[in-house]
């Protein structure tokens, strides 16, 4: 995005979370746990930025996935607030990313932003505000329901992605690899098997007790593909794409096998013509198809201009 300014950040229409400002409390509760604690993976979805480029940085990257501002200070005595984010932040796991602004050390950025109370809380989505800004402490319940519909919210809006942590902390060297996720090893081992659709329910299976995480849901995807994919010859199935020329199912056929050809950019730009010359049910069945290949691709510059070209396309 260009330089800040308050002008940059008005949209009509933003989501009204009028409500949960209301019932925030201005607070000086003592911390719970130790702010910017790790998940239990030892990664961190929480950035601190005291400087407009890494804010702006961050912005950007809202294209993706959403991004939770907080303008802070020492001042603020928000510290019990800000442990409850952190937590709540880490245990999503890339849903979006918490960035941590120091208001003293970031004054020009604040008085752009009209920042009038600290801590304020501000959600981004497409390098957008929202809502209007959230002043006052909020509780771990009410930050759920914040980041729960600012997520809702985001995915509605073809924004799904996933973001990469900002740290890692250090973990013992036990000497051994980790290994893979122990949750996936029987989906895994159907997939091995051949036995797509079985491995597809069983990760429907883990995602109806844990929805959303970034693991299950990409391992859903590769076995939803293969099992699309079986038994195809992959060039008859590009052949008949350029032969069928506008039908959704023959498209998006092709556009698996080019993701599985390790062609994803030439995949994403297939679906995106769907999705631009299409209606009503073809055009969502596409859209979440795109979806559903991002989350197999993960973190790589294709998604990024993908993501930003199906914003284009939907609004």
């Amino acid at each position: 995005m260009g330089d800040m300014s308050a002008q940059s950040f008005n949209r009509p229409g933003a989501v009204d979370l009028s409500d949960l400002a209301a019932r925030a409390q201005f607070s000086s509760a003592p911390a719970s746990a130790a702010a910017g604690s790790p998940g239990p993976t030892g990664a961190s979805w929480v950035a601190l930025v005291d400087d407009e480029q890494g804010f702006n940085d961050y912005v950007q990257k809202s294209v993706q996935h959403p991004v939770l501002i907080e303008f802070t200070s020492a001042q603020a005595h928000s510290e019990a607030m800000d442990a409850d984010l952190d937590r709540i932040t880490n245990e999503a796991a890339g849903r979006w990313i918490l960035v941590r602004v120091d208001a003293d050390k970031a004054p020009q950025l604040a008085q752009a932003l009209q920042i009038q109370a600290l801590p304020t809380l501000l959600p981004i989505v497409g390098g957008q505000p929202i809502s209007q800004p959230i002043q006052g402490t909020l509780a771990a319940d009410q930050i759920r329901q914040l980041t729960d519909q600012v997520s809702q919210l985001a995915v509605a809006n073809g924004i799904a992605g996933h973001a990469a942590p900002v740290s890692q902390a250090a973990v013992a060297d036990t000497g051994e690899d980790a290994g893979p996720d122990p949750r996936t090893t029987a989906a895994e081992a159907l997939i091995d098997q051949g036995r797509y659709d079985e491995a597809v329910a069983g990760y429907d299976e883990l995602l109806a007790k844990t929805p959303a995480d970034p693991v299950l849901t990409a391992g859903r995807a590769r076995a939803a593909l293969l099992s699309r994919l079986a038994g195809s010859n992959q060039e008859a199935v590009l052949a008949a794409a350029d032969e069928a020329g506008s039908d959704v199912d023959a498209q998006l056929a092709a556009a698996d096998v080019e993701l599985i050809g390790g062609d994803p950019g030439s995949a994403f730009r297939r679906i995106l013509a769907v999705i631009r010359t299409s209606r009503d049910e073809d055009r969502e069945k596409a859209r979440l198809r795109l979806l559903e290949l991002f989350e197999m691709v993960g973190d790589d510059p294709t998604v990024a201009s993908a993501r930003r070209a199906l914003a284009a396309a939907l609004f």
